[in-house]
C-alpha cells in the first residue's frame, strides 16, 4: 500500500512538471504582450508608459494615454499616441517602415516660425533644405493621408505633409496642411528600447 502511495506521489509530481515545461513553452494560454523592443506597439487609451529623458529635460517622463491617433496612407499606417504627464500633453509617434521608430514632439510652430511661407512649402522638392533653430534639415517624403482621431475612421479628416529629416540624425521637422491651415512639428527621435511599457491598456 505505501508503495503504491509513493508511486502515485511520483507520477503526480512528474505530470506537474510536464505541464510546466509545456506551459513554458507557449501551450495553452498565450503570452502577455512583450513590454521590451516592439511593445510600445500594443499601447493604447490607458496605457502608462516612461520615456527617456528629450529635449532640455533631465529625468525620465511618465505618461498616461488618452488617446491613440491613426494616420493612413494607401493602407500604410503609423500612430500617434496622445498622453498626459507632469509637465504636459507629451505626442509620440510610433511607425514601423523597415524597422520600428519612434519620435517625440518637441514644439508645435508656426511656418513664419521656420521662415517658410504656403507657397514655398508647396514648391518644396525631395532634398530641398530648410534651416530652423541652428539645425539644418532636408526633405525626405511628402505625400497626404488620412487622420483617424482615436482611430474612428466616421471622423477622419485628409492632410497634406512633408518630412524633413534633421542632419544631426535626432530631429525632424513635419509640416502638415489641413484644408488651407499649416501646422509645423519639430520632434526628437527616441530609441524605442529605451520606452518603458508599465501598462498597454486600462486594467480590467
Amino acid at each position: 500500500m505505501v508503495l503504491e502511495l509513493l508511486l502515485l506521489a511520483v507520477l503526480v509530481v512528474l505530470a506537474y512538471v510536464a505541464y510546466r515545461q509545456w506551459s513554458n513553452q507557449g501551450g495553452g494560454v498565450s503570452a502577455p504582450a512583450p513590454t521590451g523592443p516592439g511593445g510600445i506597439e500594443q499601447v493604447g487609451v490607458g496605457g502608462v508608459i516612461q520615456l527617456p529623458p528629450f529635449g532640455d529635460d533631465l529625468d525620465p517622463r511618465d505618461v498616461e494615454v488618452t488617446a491613440r491617433h491613426v494616420y493612413d496612407q494607401d493602407g500604410y499606417r503609423w500612430y500617434e499616441l496622445e498622453g498626459q504627464s507632469g509637465s504636459g500633453t507629451v505626442w509620440l509617434d510610433v511607425e514601423r517602415d523597415d524597422e520600428l521608430e519612434t519620435s517625440v514632439t518637441l514644439k508645435r510652430l508656426r511656418l513664419d516660425e521656420i521662415g517658410l511661407a504656403a507657397e514655398a512649402v508647396e514648391q518644396l522638392k525631395p532634398g530641398a533644405r530648410v534651416e530652423f533653430d541652428g539645425r539644418v534639415f532636408h526633405l525626405g517624403e511628402q505625400g497626404r493621408a488620412r487622420f483617424l482621431p482615436n482611430g474612428d475612421s466616421a471622423r477622419a479628416e485628409t492632410l497634406v505633409f512633408w518630412d524633413l529629416e534633421g542632419e544631426d540624425d535626432r530631429h525632424d521637422l513635419s509640416i502638415e496642411r489641413w484644408d488651407q491651415e499649416y501646422r509645423v512639428y519639430l520632434s526628437q527621435r527616441l530609441s524605442p528600447e529605451r520606452i518603458r511599457v508599465y501598462r498597454t491598456s486600462h486594467p480590467e
